[in-house]
């Protein structure tokens, strides 16, 4: 679960869930067929856990809470679900509640296998030479988090210290980099070496990050106070761009073609790649009337914005996709807490 969302417990746990659901954005029938669009990550609440997935195809249609409907009786995927992975044939669920990882086929939903050892509040992973690396942040207040490490020919685990804080975590030219950062804690990044799981380098910003991407041999991070540009082959920083006090709160930082997209409020931003300051104006604006889960979740894909609002973290909320210009393309009714998309094409 993200860091808050103890405060959503505390406001949320007395009350009952009600769907607001519409006919429009449920289908009753189960396709199975899940390789053509979106799965929306649904966090839920811990009364009654709510933790589920929706699909949205390209075609426009949703389902709902698909784990379930494709698995009926396989062991539950758990709540707060935290974020999702993939690796060839594989979808990776984490849930931070449940302190597992529940594993399924990307294109049909079946169930493949839970792992429910070595973890302590994970968080993301990503896959490198047939071994999942997951971070966990253990205690928050302290950088002892680690990763587990998940052998995918027989879901057995282990774990690596960091002695830092983990995060976010991609990887590129046979290494793993994370961010050592959430919420104004961790001012650095990781360069850990999966080849003999050792950390390489750890790349100080002076800053908090709290997202990330990479674009031809270059890591771009968002931090509290700036974007960091990391320049991979030398693991060095090679630019800066200072955040505004407009900026404040900036986040959600994701690049698609050629162009750097984040967050600050309801807005969206842009910059291109190579630009060395930041924009004036928004792309667009959204309204939201959550008092917590405003821009809860994020992401640009195919030239379309997608946006996930957490609503109450009661009932099931709605994600918005819009054209990069800030024309609104469609709205659809999803899960308790939307919090992240991913694509599956």
């Amino acid at each position: 679960m993200k860091l808050k969302n103890s405060l959503f417990a505390l406001l949320a746990g007395s009350l009952f869930f009600v769907s607001c659901s519409s006919d429009d954005d449920n289908v009753s029938v189960v396709s199975g067929a899940y390789e053509n669009g979106t799965f929306v990550l649904n966090e839920g609440n811990s009364n009654p856990s709510t933790g589920t997935v929706s699909f949205i195809g390209n075609d426009g249609t949703v389902e709902q809470d698909i784990f379930t409907a494709v698995n009926p009786d396989a062991p539950a995927i758990g709540t707060y679900l935290q974020s999702m992975f993939f690796s060839d044939d594989y979808a990776f669920i984490i849930s931070g509640q449940a302190n597992k990882v529940t594993v399924v086929n990307r294109n049909t939903f079946e169930f493949v296998a839970s792992i429910e050892t070595d973890f302590s509040n994970p968080r993301y992973g990503a896959v490198i030479n047939g071994k999942a690396y997951i971070t966990n942040t253990s205690n928050y207040a302290d950088p002892d988090d680690f990763l587990t490490v998940v052998d995918l020919a027989s879901f057995t685990t282990s774990t690596v210290e960091l002695n830092n804080y983990a995060e976010r975590v991609l990887t590129e030219n046979g290494k793993l980099y994370i961010a050592n950062g959430y919420y104004g804690s961790g001012t650095s990044v990781t360069v850990f070496n999966p080849a003999n799981n050792t950390v390489e380098a750890v790349i100080e910003l002076g800053d908090s990050p709290n997202s990330f991407d990479e674009e031809d041999g270059a890591l771009y991070v968002m931090g509290d106070s700036k974007i960091s540009r990391i320049n991979l082959a030398n693991n060095t920083v090679s630019g800066t761009i200072e955040l505004t006090a407009e900026m404040s709160g900036a986040k959600n930082l994701t690049i698609s073609d050629n162009s750097i997209y984040y967050t600050v409020g309801t807005s969206v931003y842009s910059l291109s790649l190579n630009s060395n300051t930041l924009p004036t104006e928004a792309l667009f604006s959204y309204e939201s009337g959550s008092q917590w889960g405003a821009m809860y979740g994020f992401n640009v894909n195919g030239g379309k914005v997608y946006i996930a609002d957490g609503g109450d973290f009661a009932s099931d909320s709605e994600i918005y996709i819009y054209g990069t210009n800030g024309t609104l393309i469609n709205t659809h009714v999803v899960g308790v807490g939307p919090n992240s998309f991913y694509f599956n094409n």
